[in-house]
């Protein structure tokens, strides 16, 4: 209270009593405070909310000024680091490329450089090894060889074969050390890298020898596929050094067809063939997923994209004899979807004969033929029982349903419990030929099959799988009706040694083939071309691709195999593991059956076979057949002796020429008053005349053959001429037009001659040096010369001038002669060297190559006078030659389909006359001769369709001839082109 008095207040004693007034006071006063106080924090507070507002708001405007400029900084930091990181990249990427660059083009110098004929050949690291070439030719048959470093340890070899431990390395091996997939992989991504990509998918590539996953890329210009990493599954090393590819690339007008397929039992694959002979099978997540590729593909530019017939138009083919029966069964098995790419649907095809011991042989006995009307396996009719009892009792534990003690559910009844085709049998019978024989090993378990059981012998073989054996029901392969080579040990594998003592080695043939490989394939193709297989295959195609292969027809034919074989088999709608892996691996092991072509029975071709009024060689093709049907006569056969006098039935055909043929006569006559180069037979049935130092360019619509073969077919020619004294090749594409310059080259590479691929646009030159040089080109309208030069490729291997040129496109390979009297092959597609066919005393003068088997023929003078022929297969193997006592001038091979005919090698003689010889065995055929004429005939070429043959003498007159009951037919139209037509 002091307190308060002190400080003016004057309130009433505690002690005092409250008055009532004073109380009021006090109250408002008390009220009048708290209202001011009130106003008072509510401006504070206020102003306080607007100044933190104010420095909130500068604070955001700062914060966001800041982080603009730290954005800006990030930004620009960023884009620095970018830039200089994407030079790093860059840097490093094309650091990467120039060392692929080098890498690649050190392998090309070593591959060109290190062969048998070049100038760093070493035998100790050169391969002496050889496995069959993927690239297909005429019906693919896949003829061809190609040099490897075979892997196989030498446990494996006879002692005689054994090579020095370690492998052998290639030479410059250690550039190209861990490089291989990886260098194939970035040169395709850099390819695809470089174009926008429309469709990307994950898919599988199926090879024989391994699955491979990785990228399916489309692009604008080609499609690509690029592996996940490096496969370990690898048969061997080629002359590179380097692995077989896993990632590859091809561009669309490579695509020749595109077929839907199944993988596995699931229709999720598509096969895409190429213009150079290979396949490429792809196998996709989904039937969808596979449907979009397919078509994505379809709706590119696909020039060279053949229309394949349907079933319908290929058996009236057949009916009508203008395919044969290896044509038919091919197309067959191609529609069905076997495929050389997987071993468990290879293509299959029958056994034709039962007669594997007799000395002779006559295919017009129907009793050395195999029942074609029964499964393999019930060729003799006590054993249709035991298979008959064998699906009766399985038929009734499938009534009885599931066993609780059996884990696997259920299996519907069967006749056999293995299958005619699949990667055993496959593998069986290819053991002899890498890359077959590693792959047979990894099926074995490393270990080659017991000897016993070896595919040793054809005559053990066939009645293994048609009497003796309950499980062994194998078919054949198409290689017996065409490629000798896997037949014979040619690496020297140790097979061991049989029960009997005998040695398991070539495999034994019956004696009607004398022991001699070429000669079994030979007369097992005509015995598959035969009137009476002929007559009765259709039975088998019911069996395998007809309606006997399903239901109650495949019942009563006893044709029933494991349900495992058959397409429809969900796996994935199996939920137990232990079932669905068992159902996976009888689907990976079982073998497939092909897809069901016909749903009735297969018409039955009548009678002998008919004769073929233009018929087209083999390497024509299927579409190109069906446009030239024409009315067909029954052959009336003509006594004639046969090529071998203990094999009856042999056809020699309906040539020009042929012993079974009537005497050839003169349809054409025409001088020309200079010497003509070459002759050269054209798909549009014309044939060109071409002065020396003259070569024709074509390219056509499609690729060659594949349409009717009309004028309308050929899209752009010209010819090319050399031999001027400023080195330049000039074109000459319109007659009203002058020639123009297209390549110069420098007087140490002076021309001598040359030769085209049409397909694919490649020239190739031989010069005085001895160096082959294969231009790549392409078609550009834009272009002086509306073609255009874009790489070029230097092939070493002879020492002096290159006389002649030759070009055998349906086995891609070019043979060049030299007068250094080498004779060598080269791939066309990889543009390297194969091997050389040496023992010619003297240079070779004349050369030619058979479009139908690829067998090749070589003339050399003889030193005693004369001329000494040789004929070679395909592989470099002699398979025999004669000496004509008579200069020979030029040759030609005859062009008829195998298996119908016995083709020869026509020979022009000094002497004006046309000597033929069989090339079965270079015994001597006929003789064609002109009265009128006897000057040298330094050209000649048998017509595509076989019924006319050209020559040409040195004195430039042109002389046809023509089967004597053909004179009425229309003849082919010739054109030539002599030396005033590069004048101007």
């Amino acid at each position: 209270m002091s307190a308060l008095q002190t400080c003016g207040h004057r309130g009433p004693p505690p002690s005092a009593a409250a008055k009532p007034e004073l109380l009021r006071v006090i109250r408002e006063e008390q009220k009048k405070y708290e209202t001011e106080e009130g106003v008072n924090k509510a401006t504070w507070q206020k102003t306080v909310k607007n100044n933190q507002q104010s420095l909130f708001q500068r604070l955001d405007f700062r914060s966001k000024e800041i982080s603009k400029i730290a954005a800006d900084i990030t930004q620009a930091v960023s884009l620095s680091q970018g830039i200089e990181r994407k030079k790093v990249i860059q840097h490093i990427r094309g650091m990467y490329k120039v060392d692929l660059s080098a890498s690649r083009h050190w392998q090309e110098l070593s591959q060109q450089l290190t062969h048998d004929r070049a100038v760093w050949y070493d035998p100790t690291y050169y391969p002496t090894s050889w496995q069959l070439d993927p690239t297909e030719g005429p019906n693919r048959e896949r003829r061809r060889l190609q040099r490897c470093y075979l892997t196989i340890p030498n446990k494996y070899l006879l002692r005689d074969r054994q090579r020095p431990e370690g492998m052998v390395r290639p030479p410059l091996s250690y550039l190209f050390e861990d490089k291989t997939h990886s260098s194939f992989s970035s040169t395709v991504k850099d390819k695809a890298a470089s174009e926008s990509i429309r469709v990307n998918r994950r898919c599988i590539s199926v090879a024989p020898s391994r699955e491979t996953a990785g990228e399916l890329l489309l692009g604008k210009c080609g499609m690509y596929f690029v592996e996940d990493n490096a496969s370990d599954t690898v048969e061997s090393l080629s002359p590179q050094g380097e692995l077989e590819p896993a990632s590859f690339s091809w561009t669309y007008e490579e695509i020749k067809e595109v077929h839907k397929r199944w993988w596995q039992l699931r229709d999720n694959a598509v096969e895409i063939f190429l213009t150079n002979g290979r396949t490429l099978l792809l196998a996709l997540d989904s039937t969808k997923v596979r449907d979009d590729v397919y078509h994505s593909i379809l709706t590119n530019d696909l020039p060279n994209l053949l229309e394949y017939g349907n079933i319908t138009a290929l058996t009236n083919l057949w009916y009508t004899g203008q395919i044969t029966n290896f044509e038919y069964l091919t197309h067959l098995n191609k529609h069905a979807g076997r495929s050389f790419n997987d071993l468990m649907q290879y293509p299959v095809f029958p056994f034709i004969l039962a007669d594997y011991v007799s000395e002779t042989l006559d295919l017009g006995d129907p009793s050395v033929y195999r029942n074609l009307s029964k499964p393999i396996a019930v060729q003799y009719k006590e054993k249709e029982d035991r298979y008959v009892d064998t699906y009766k009792y399985l038929e009734e534990e499938f009534r009885k349903g599931a066993r609780e003690d059996d884990p696997l559910p259920p299996v519907q009844p069967y006749h056999y419990g293995s299958h005619y085709s699949n990667s055993g049998t496959v593998l069986h019978f290819l053991v002899r030929m890498p890359p077959f024989t590693r792959m047979f090993l990894a099926y074995q378990d490393q270990s080659f099959d017991i000897p016993d059981r070896t595919f040793h012998s054809m005559n053990t073989t066939w009645r293994l799988s048609s009497f003796e054996s309950m499980t062994d029901v194998k078919e054949l392969v198409p290689e017996f009706f065409y490629l000798p080579e896997f037949l014979v040990n040619r690496e020297g594998f140790d097979f061991g040694v049989r029960q009997n003592g005998e040695r398991v080695n070539h495999v034994n043939l019956p004696p009607w083939a004398r022991n001699d490989p070429r000669l079994f394939v030979l007369i097992h193709r005509q015995a598959l071309e035969s009137d009476h297989v002929s007559q009765n295959i259709c039975q088998w195609v019911d069996l395998v691709f007809g309606y006997k292969q399903k239901g109650k027809a495949s019942v009563q034919a006893i044709n029933v195999f494991h349900p495992a074989t058959y397409f429809g088999m969900d796996v994935s709608a199996v939920e137990d593991p232990v079932q669905r892996r068992a159902l996976e691996t009888m689907i990976k092991t079982y073998g497939q059956t092909p897809r069901q072509l016909f749903q009735a029975a297969h018409v039955s071709r009548p009678g002998p076979r008919l004769s073929l009024e233009g018929e087209l060689p083999a390497a024509v093709g299927l579409l190109v057949q069906f446009a030239f049907r024409e009315t067909r006569e029954p052959v009336r056969e003509a006594p004639h002796p046969s090529p071998l006098s203990w094999i009856k039935g042999l056809k020699w055909g309906e040539y020009v020429g042929s012993p079974s043929a009537p005497v050839p006569v003169v349809c054409f006559s025409q001088p020309h008053g200079e010497r003509l180069g070459s002759l050269q037979a054209l798909p549009t049935r014309a044939i060109c005349g071409l002065s020396q130092n003259f070569c024709l360019l074509v390219t056509y619509s499609k690729e060659q053959g594949v349409r009717s073969m009309n004028s309308t077919d050929i899209q752009w020619s010209a010819i090319l001429s050399w031999g001027y004294a400023d080195n330049i090749l000039r074109l000459k594409s319109k007659q009203s037009e002058p020639p123009v310059n297209f390549i110069q080259s420098s007087p140490q590479y002076q021309v001598t001659s040359c030769a085209w691929v049409p397909d694919s646009c490649q020239l190739f030159t031989g010069s005085r040096c001895g160096v082959i040089t294969a231009y790549a080109n392409r078609m550009a309208g834009s272009a002086p010369s509306e073609i255009e030069m874009e790489s070029q490729v230097h092939l070493y291997g002879h020492t002096e001038e290159v006389t002649s040129l030759f070009v055998c496109k349906p086995y891609s390979i070019l043979i060049s002669v030299s007068r250094d009297g080498t004779c060598v092959i080269w791939d066309l597609n990889r543009l390297c060297y194969v091997q050389t066919l040496a023992g010619h005393k003297s240079p070779v003068t004349a050369v030619s190559a058979s479009e139908t088997t690829g067998d090749i023929a070589t003339v050399c003078d003889s030193a005693g006078g004369g001329s000494d022929l040789r004929l070679w297969t395909v592989n470099g193997d002699l398979v025999g030659h004669v000496h004509c006592r008579e200069v020979i001038c030029s040759v030609a091979f005859s062009n008829q389909p195998e298996g119908v005919s016995i083709n020869v090698i026509a020979g022009g003689l000094e002497n004006g006359t046309v000597r033929l010889w069989s090339t079965w065995d270079l015994k001597p055929v006929r003789e064609i001769t002109f009265p009128k004429s006897n000057k040298p005939i330094v050209s000649l070429t048998f017509s595509c369709d076989g019924h006319h043959l050209y020559t040409a003498n040195s004195e430039g007159t042109v002389i046809a001839w023509c089967r004597k009951d053909q004179q009425r037919l229309k003849q082919p139209m010739f054109c030539s082109f002599l030396s005033s037509y590069a004048a101007g």
